[in-house]
């Protein structure tokens, strides 16, 4: 299950497979377009734009809540709804066709909408079922926080988990300190220990060489274990996140998940990302559209055209909405 899609592609010619393009991105434009707390809803084969017209049906199948600037292009954060994550676990689409806002120079400013579609138009997003990521909430979970923990939050747990201890500071100040007496200009563990086992004794008594070789290899027993009980808790919170995020073929492999993950993280991470998710969702209502192909503007669009001196609705007439 896809919690994020590629959007917007980057580049500085945008292509589409129709030969409408090529378009321009205004990043900065594209993520601020989305206000906060404002949803961007996902339809099937841009039922909104065509079928709701006609008075048909066109539910949405998920809500853009929330876009982000990546080095590939633009991405947003869904919330799909029952049927949206039911379609995602069939993998019943194979991409995105986004519905655009550009300045009628092909200059993209924002984003109304997107479509779930077997056709992709717009060259260079990633497919759908590409997208590796898991929820924030089953990883918050993994590490002990609330489900509502924000990106920052996660990334703090995690980067105390990665933080060395006062023990394994102090021993690898004490390893150091041993490595200096052995003659040895590298503070690697490694490096000291094998000194330590090659018997290099120019610089000590044979008596205080066989004390510090003991120490030496003591301590790095010691860093050694401390290492892989962080490899094996972040290991572990990425395994337990996945099976909490839905991705139960991980469940009765999760021991070997753990170790496979403390020996080669991202591989694990990229093969896990891959599964399907087999969890359900939560219907949200959907998001009342402009009529008649009108852009709504943005609260920030509209105080930066009034103190241009331009009437907002005059404004928000030069601007096209296209679906790619």
């Amino acid at each position: 299950m896809p919690d994020w899609i590629h959007l917007i592609p980057a580049g500085a010619e945008i292509m589409t497979q129709d030969r409408r393009g090529p378009y321009r991105l205004d990043t900065n434009s594209v993520v601020a377009s989305l206000a906060p707390g404002a949803k961007l809803p996902i339809d099937e084969n841009h039922a909104i734009d065509l079928a709701g017209p006609r008075g048909e049906p066109s539910p949405a199948r998920g809500y853009i809540t929330e876009l982000q600037a990546r080095a590939d292009g633009i991405w947003g954060r869904v919330d799909w709804t029952e049927a949206g994550r039911a379609l995602m676990a069939d993998r019943a689409y194979l991409g995105i066709s986004p519905a655009v806002v550009h300045d009628g120079e092909k200059l993209i400013i924002g984003l109304a909408r997107a479509s779930l579609t077997n056709k992709p138009n717009l060259r260079g997003l990633t497919a759908l079922h590409q997208e590796t990521s898991m929820s924030l909430a089953a990883v918050a979970k993994a590490l002990g926080l609330s489900d509502d923990a924000g990106e920052d939050q996660i990334l703090g747990a995690i980067g105390e988990i990665k933080k060395p201890s006062a023990t394994e500071t102090a021993l690898q100040s004490s390893l150091a300190e041993i490595g200096v007496a052995l003659g040895v200009t590298s503070a690697e563990p490694e490096d000291i220990l094998a000194a330590a086992k090659a018997g290099k004794t120019s610089k000590v008594s044979e008596e205080a060489f066989v004390a510090l070789q003991a120490e030496a290899v003591a301590i790095s027993n010691e860093l050694n274990t401390i290492k892989e009980a962080r490899a094996r808790d972040l290991a572990t919170a990425f395994v337990d996140g996945a099976i909490r995020d839905g991705r139960w073929s991980v469940k009765h492999m999760r021991d070997h998940y753990i170790a496979m993950h403390m020996q080669d993280p991202a591989r694990v991470e990229k093969e896990i990302g891959a599964m399907p998710v087999l969890n359900g969702g939560v219907v949200v209502p959907p998001t009342p559209q402009p009529a008649n192909g009108e852009v709504a503007l943005q609260s920030a669009q509209i105080e930066a055209a009034k103190a241009l001196g331009i009437d907002p609705k005059a404004y928000a007439a030069t601007l096209k909405t296209e679906t790619l």
